[in-house]
């Protein structure tokens, strides 16, 4: 009966353990509150997130894997491969792949840990006002 016992105790505790995911998230969030009313500028509040987050190591700089996102390259990158929609503006967030890697539960970009969510608003923000190329 005993090991029954112990059998079923360690049968569930792996099945709770392997079913628990791990969550990247950043507690660095120094950023001050979005206005929703300013406009967020795609060269001063978009790509330096893209900078900070997203180029080194190999990851979307010249050479690496798509989306480039180096500053000289980000938004031609992000609208010809379909991130972001700047044609014809979808301006809900949800609906640009960009915006829904960044919030996946599993493999998140950046893949060293999830944006903090200041980064993640001012992104969504842009997608909201239009994914501008200011």
């Amino acid at each position: 009966m005993k090991t029954t016992y112990k059998f079923l105790l360690l049968l569930f505790g792996t099945l709770f353990w392997v079913s628990c995911e791990k969550e990247y998230y950043s507690t660095k969030d120094n950023s001050a509150p979005i206005d929703p009313s300013v406009p967020i500028s795609f060269s001063t509040s978009v790509v330096p997130i893209f900078t900070t987050n997203c180029l080194g190591s190999g990851c979307h700089e010249s050479g690496g894997p798509p989306p480039i996102l180096t500053a000289d390259k980000a938004y031609d990158q992000l609208t010809m491969l379909g991130y972001v929609d700047a044609d014809t503006p979808d301006t809900i967030p949800e609906n640009s792949s960009l915006y829904k890697r960044m919030i996946a539960t599993t493999k998140p970009m950046p893949p060293n840990g999830k944006l903090s969510s200041g980064k993640i608003e001012a992104i969504a923000l842009w997608i909201k006002q239009g994914s501008k190329n200011n």
